[in-house]
Parts: structure tokens; C-alpha cells; sequence
């Protein structure tokens, strides 16, 4: 290769590298779209994974470019040995580091079958550590122009059994098994707001708590026949939400792969993260948003007048409950829910365990009938920042979004009614008490508030009432629950 040719080799690489790494740099991601899912910025511009493909891509590009540059073939094979030992003096000792750090760091859940669990005696904040105080806020710091106060901070704990579930008692057998997710467990609330926890105070009776954080339908199933039966209940209460449950419900029986799990709980990989986050993430965070004004009617106040609450959610959300009735039955989703809760039904009648379920809402099913009348235009658009497809003109959008709003509920409620499985419906509960201006659900967070699980033990603790059990009416409604008066919230 001549002098001339080499030269003009590596002018070709460095353009063909620096257009690469420029075009990364210069294309930024839409801002409004993570702003209303409250994902991390940085810089004002990027998303965590677009950054990741910046840094990455300019780590290949000078590799690259110290490779191809040689001026023989031989030349580039050395360079070539030497770029791999740079990676590997680095490589190496990085994921010693990792491993070290893996010995001391806390273990959060043993995912070891499909009944996953915390450790067993699991507890936070530690014995002796500072309270965990839990603050309802936007968990991005590039966050919505008006960031009203959420439910008011207070302080928690999290104390789980032998088992590794969220229980304060250890008993051989519970008159109550109680089978969900993160609504079920209690997400960023303490011990003694969990509606499971507080329907053994309501009550009398004595309930186990098998949520778990993270959970969907095949877990639900494994849990029951891995713990919850072996307690000899006489009453098993399978908790459905309506979003996570109709997206990762699947008929499976085994585990998360080692492999996956081994990088998603790397403490090196999350401290980077939090200490790019923490420092990024701060740069440019009040700056103009490019299409924010789909996101001007975030947080949603409901209900109407001087008792509204705020409520935030993601696009989502909203459009997960904009499905039409027809691709919901015929989803896969649907299909396994079907399928896994008459296995549980069947293992719980094997049992001589009344199996019955309690649907759960997502905050917008239960907020947006009570937000008085919604600005249709606004509301389009904000859906539009995750549509896959094309949506209606605003009014009819808005429209056929409140219409259908009961689609998955009204499909569930209807299956376990050929099927002979008690349902109790948590939605219009929790709708009449945040119409009161009770604040059922956090502002920044997706979950309910301590408030919405004392409305969802009232409310379960009613339709639990034996008569109603005995009479086996899957369709029914429930007993009206005591009124929530607590009117604490932002």
C-alpha cells in the first residue's frame, strides 16, 4: 500500500467515524415521550440506552480506527492483539471488581422457580439503619413543567418471613391465601398498609400475603401450588391487574435465565448508572421540551374541585385500556390468563379452597371518568407519543377511550362467571373514594397509596363475607365496604 493510499485510508475511516458518532450525537430522543414515562434524560436530550450507544459506538470507532489505520496487514494484526489486551487489562479486573462487590451487596430476590421470593428474615432499612422514608416524586429529574406534591411522605418498613413473603406471623395454616403482584405485596408502602395485611385486621381472620413484586399469572400459579396450599386455606384470593397481568401473562414453568439475571443485578453496572444518572441527568433538565405540550395536562387533577388530587401515568397506560374487545380475546396474553386460573381454580377445589378473583385498575380506569371533562386534543396527542398506529380525531379518540374502558374488565368478569369463580371488581370502590378526594393511587408512582389498599381491604373484606362465598355468585355485586374518609394526598 503506497503513502497515498494509506493516507487516504484513514481520512475514510475518520470520516466514516466521526459521521457515525456525529449523527448519534445530533439525533436526540423524543424528550416528551421519556418525560411521560419518567425515564432518565441526560443531558437534556438522550435516553440511559441512546447514551449507552454513543459511548459504546465511539469505544468501537477508535478501536477501529488505531486498527485500520495499519499500514500493513501484519501492522493491523498487531494492533489488532494489542487492542484485545487493552480490553482484556480492563476487562479483567472490572469483573473482579464486580464479583467482590456481588459478596456484599444485598440480595433483593431468589429467583430460583417460578414462586421467586425475597431472601427469608429479609428486612429494609436494616436493623439499626435510618428509617426509609418514602417520597412521592417524579423519579426523572427532566420531569413535567408543574410537579405538584404527591401523597405526603411517611415513613416504612418492609419485613418479610421465613418464606421470603411480606407476613408478620408465621402460622402452620391461614384461613386466607392471598396470590398477586406488587398490589398485592404492597409497592413503596410499609408493612401495615398492604390491603392483605389490613384485611386480617378488618376482618379477623388470618391472611397470608404471596405477592410479590414482579409477579404475573404463571408465578401466581406456581406459588399456590409451591406454598399457598400447603397452608391449608379455606379462601384463596387471586389478585389480577389489569395492565402488567394481560402483557406477561404466559404458560411457563421455569425460571429467568442465570444469564439474564447475572447482568441485570451487577452492583458495578448499577452504580455506573446511578452515577451517570445522578450527574447527567441533571444537565439541561429544565429546558424547553420539543412537542411538551402533549404532556400540558399532566399530572391529571381528579376530581373536579378544592379535593382534587394529582395523578400521573404513562401514555401507555392509557392506551393499553384503548384495546378493542375483539384483539383482546383473541391475544395470547388472554389466552394464558384463561388457562392459568382454572388451573389454579382446579388445584384450589382439589384443596377443598374457595379460589376466587379480585381484579385490580390501572390508575387511569379508575381517575379519568371523575377528571370532569378532559381536553381532547391534549389528550390525543399524549397518546400519540407511544401509538404504534394512526388514532381517531380528538373528540372521538377521547370518546371511544372512556367507552372502552371496561373491556378487559367486563371479559374477566365474564369468564369467571362460566366458570363459577366469585369476582369482585376493585374499580368503582376505588373510584367513589378518590371522587371524595381520597388520593387511592400515587402521584409519580403507578401503584396504590396506603389509602387505596385501606379501600381495597374494605372492599375485599366485604365481598369475602361468608354468605356471599357460600352463595358462589361470580357475579355479583359486593356488599357496600365502610367509607375511606382519609383525604390525604397532593
Amino acid at each position: 500500500m503506497t503513502q497515498r493510499e494509506l493516507r487516504v485510508r484513514r481520512i475514510l475511516l475518520a470520516v466514516i467515524a466521526a459521521g457515525v458518532n456525529l449523527g448519534l450525537w445530533l439525533i436526540p430522543r423524543d424528550v416528551a415521550t421519556l418525560v411521560a414515562r419518567d425515564r432518565h434524560v441526560l443531558l437534556g436530550r438522550y435516553s440511559r440506552e441512546h447514551f449507552t450507544w454513543i459511548i459504546g459506538v465511539a469505544l468501537i470507532s477508535a478501536g477501529v480506527l488505531v486498527v485500520g489505520t495499519g499500514a500493513t496487514p501484519r501492522g493491523r494484526r498487531r494492533r489488532l492483539l494489542g487492542v484485545g489486551a487493552a480490553c482484556g487489562v480492563v476487562f479483567l479486573p472490572t469483573c473482579a471488581v464486580d464479583l467482590v462487590l456481588r459478596r456484599g451487596a444485598p440480595e433483593y430476590y431468589i429467583k430460583d422457580t417460578l414462586a421467586y421470593h425475597r431472601p427469608p428474615g429479609f428486612r429494609a432499612p436494616e436493623v439499626g439503619a435510618d428509617e426509609l422514608i418514602v417520597r412521592d416524586l417524579p423519579e426523572a429529574t427532566r420531569s413535567y413543567e408543574v410537579v405538584p406534591p404527591g401523597f405526603p411522605d411517611f415513613a416504612a418498613t418492609l419485613t418479610c418471613d421465613r418464606r421470603g413473603f411480606r407476613n408478620a406471623t408465621d402460622l402452620p395454616q391461614y384461613d386466607i391465601v392471598v396470590l398477586g403482584d406488587s398490589y398485592a405485596e404492597g409497592s413503596k408502602v410499609s408493612d401495615e398498609h398492604p390491603w392483605p395485611a389490613r384485611l386480617a385486621g378488618v376482618t379477623g381472620r388470618t391472611v397470608y400475603n404471596l405477592g410479590m413484586s414482579g409477579y404475573a399469572p404463571q408465578n401466581y400459579l406456581a406459588s399456590l401450588e409451591e406454598v399457598g396450599l400447603s397452608l391449608k386455606p379455606q379462601i384463596v384470593v387471586c389478585l389480577l391487574y389489569e395492565e402488567n397481568d394481560f402483557r406477561a401473562a404466559e404458560l411457563r414453568e421455569e425460571p429467568e435465565s442465570e444469564f439474564s439475571k447475572f447482568f441485570k443485578q451487577s452492583p458495578l453496572l448499577q452504580r455506573l448508572d446511578a452515577a451517570i444518572v445522578g450527574t447527567l441527568g441533571r444537565i439541561n433538565a429544565d429546558g424547553p421540551i420539543r412537542g411538551g405540550e402533549a404532556l400540558a395536562w399532566m399530572p391529571l387533577r381528579a376530581p373536579e374541585g378544592p379535593s382534587a388530587k394529582s395523578y400521573a401515568f404513562a401514555p401507555n397506560l392509557m392506551l393499553d385500556l384503548y384495546q378493542p374487545r375483539e384483539s383482546v380475546e383473541v391475544s395470547e396474553p388472554w389466552e394464558a390468563i384463561r388457562t392459568l386460573v382454572l388451573r389454579m381454580k382446579e388445584r384450589c377445589d382439589t384443596a377443598g379452597a374457595k379460589f376466587c378473583l379480585i381484579y385490580a385498575p390501572s390508575k387511569p380506569h379508575v381517575v379519568l371518568p371523575i377528571a370532569g371533562e378532559l381536553p381532547a386534543a391534549t389528550v390525543r396527542d399524549f397518546a400519540m407519543l407511544r401509538a404504534k398506529e394512526e388514532l381517531p380525531p380528538p373528540a372521538e379518540f377521547v370518546q371511544r377511550l372512556l367507552a372502552g374502558l371496561d373491556v378487559k374488565e367486563t371479559l374477566t368478569r365474564e369468564f369467571c362467571a362460566e366458570s363459577g369463580i366469585p369476582f369482585l371488581s376493585l374499580t368503582e370502590p376505588l373510584r367513589r373514594a378518590a371522587a371524595t378526594g381520597v388520593q387511592v393511587y400515587f402521584t409519580y408512582d403507578d401503584h396504590f397509596s396506603p389509602a387505596g389498599h385501606e379501600v381495597a381491604a374494605l372492599a375485599v373484606a366485604a365481598f369475602l363475607d361468608a354468605s356471599t362465598i357460600r352463595a358462589g355468585d361470580a357475579d355479583a355485586d359486593p356488599p357496600a365496604a365502610p367509607a375511606v374518609t382519609s383525604t390525604e394526598g397532593g
